[in-house]
């Protein structure tokens, strides 16, 4: 199969690229990044895309079985409500259409817990929005992760997002491991499961909570 992801320069993204190299499942992986991915092997392409509201000039460079979107910001990063969703909708649905157009076998997103378009919380209603949005497409397969926090090591820095983890490992031994899985994800077991995921599910839709990753 042919992997094509958007978002591979951050946490989750980058993480799923490394795994799906070693996969013998895949025999392509495609990532369409606006930073530069330096990684030299047959099996990785790397397109370049400045503008995702444009991606569909380059549809033709995209064409894959499975799409992976791994596309998200935070308000801080983006300082504007406007700017944050250009990433977390516009993006996000620019990248389906162009699964869509290719009559990709599945569209696997990751979202957020809390994800809610009736929410009061302008994060949470985007999130659902836009899983509102890509399920009213009707794709072929479309399969929707609600991580919680995510657990993993990045290479920016998010002051807040480090102290809940900090807080969170601290307060391990005394939270039942249920209630853990519900406030947050690891990112090596998100990846784990959307690759599964790509090969065992073909349900025309599926949300897999936090707590189920």
């Amino acid at each position: 199969m042919i992997a094509v992801i958007a978002g591979a320069n951050g946490l989750v993204g980058n993480k799923l690229v490394q795994d799906l190299m070693i996969d013998p499942s895949f025999s392509l992986v495609i990532a369409v990044t606006r930073k530069p991915i330096l990684l030299n092997n047959n099996k990785f392409k790397n397109i370049i895309c400045n503008d995702f509201e444009k991606l569909e000039l380059l549809s033709d460079q995209l064409k894959g079985d499975i799409y992976f979107c791994c596309l998200g910001s935070t308000i801080k990063k983006s300082k504007t409500k406007e700017n944050f969703r250009k990433v977390d909708y516009n993006a996000v649905i620019n990248f389906a259409q162009v699964a869509k157009m290719h009559d990709a076998l599945q569209f696997i997103v990751v979202s957020a817990s809390g994800a809610d378009s009736e929410s009061s919380i302008f994060y949470n209603k985007t999130k659902g929005e836009v899983e509102q949005s890509l399920i009213n497409m009707q794709l072929n397969s479309l399969v929707i992760f609600r991580p919680g926090l995510l657990i993993g090591s990045r290479q920016e820095n998010r002051l807040a997002e480090k102290i809940s983890i900090d807080l969170l490992n601290f307060l391990s031994p005394v939270i039942p491991q249920k209630i853990q899985k519900i406030i947050s994800t690891k990112v090596d077991q998100l990846c784990e499961s959307m690759i599964k995921e790509s090969k065992h599910s073909r349900t025309p839709q599926k949300i897999i909570e936090a707590k189920d990753i």
